[in-house]
């Protein structure tokens, strides 16, 4: 594991004011949780997956059994309280679950117009940056 601070600070920082954008190579939950996992651990939790709008990844995501069992195929899930700076969180919001950053006492991921922030106690699920363990 590189544990590399910095490049996941920069790639959370990067992101900013980028809008949700549906693909494995744009700024949806899943593309912007897994360019920070890379960037931090060197990970690549959608190695070998691709989507370019909604109804791929949605049907891809559906494919690999819904939100939760897609992320857990790729990755190892952990107790929430026991997530760490760059794990990956599942979170509830108005019209769905997302995927979100952890970033200490918040969460980070894609919003509307830019990057949203939650706090850590909305986290319903939890898995670590390293990958299957």
């Amino acid at each position: 594991m590189q544990n590399d601070v910095g490049a996941a600070l920069a790639a959370i920082e990067g992101r900013f004011a980028m809008p949700f954008i549906w693909g494995s190579d744009a700024n949806d939950c899943i593309s912007a949780m897994a360019v920070v996992v890379r960037a931090h651990s060197g990970y690549d939790p959608i190695a070998g997956l691709e989507w370019s709008n909604q109804a791929e990844g949605e049907a891809l995501i559906a494919a690999l059994g819904g939100l939760e069992a897609a992320i857990s195929s790729r990755m190892t899930e952990i107790e929430p309280a026991m997530a760490q700076r760059f794990d990956a969180a599942l979170v509830a919001l108005p019209d769905g679950h997302a995927v979100m950053i952890v970033e200490g006492d918040s969460l980070v991921g894609p919003g509307p117009r830019r990057q949203m922030r939650l706090p850590r106690r909305r986290m319903l699920k939890a898995w670590t940056a390293r990958g299957r363990m």
